[in-house]
């Protein structure tokens, strides 16, 4: 029996939850630029809830003492990758953080698949991603309801 055949069922990511210096614009960015909405909100911790990806979002200042930036290259999260359904959808994504004026990298195209690179308030790195098509098969997955990748075609 392989390792995967005998793993304890995970149904997916319930949240994720970041530590910020100020929870105003975080918020803001989550709910304004990405599509969450607030489903609990205090001053010391917030929770967000994106529906059509069922993924929360938690934020806090940790009583305001957070300090410093996001820093990918300290052990610790890189980054945070949403999968994006195709092309389109993510030129419509780079239309609208230039709509809403938010930094990002512009679509780079990879082997493995076409990006879109911004941050999120205290330099928090987000990637939008499109799986190539040979890189999901390369990985083995891409079906229609996995979250890695888009629906297969």
């Amino acid at each position: 029996m392989s390792d995967h055949e005998t793993a304890l069922p995970v149904l997916g990511i319930s949240h994720v939850a970041f530590t910020v210096t100020d929870m105003e614009p975080a918020a803001s960015f989550w709910t304004g630029a990405m599509g969450f909405e607030t489903v609990i909100e205090n001053p010391r911790f917030s929770l967000l809830v994106h529906r059509g990806m069922n993924l929360g979002v938690g934020i806090t200042d940790h009583d305001a003492t957070a300090a410093g930036p996001f820093d990918e290259r300290r052990v610790g999260l890189d980054h945070l990758a949403f999968a994006v359904g195709d092309a389109d959808s993510l030129r419509a994504w780079e239309q609208r953080l230039t709509g809403l004026g938010i930094p990002h990298s512009g679509i780079t195209e990879s082997d493995d698949g076409h990006h879109l690179n911004l941050r999120a308030p205290d330099n928090v790195a987000i990637e939008l991603y499109v799986m190539s098509e040979s890189f999901l098969a390369a990985i083995g997955t891409g079906g229609p309801a996995d979250p890695v990748g888009p629906p297969s075609r």
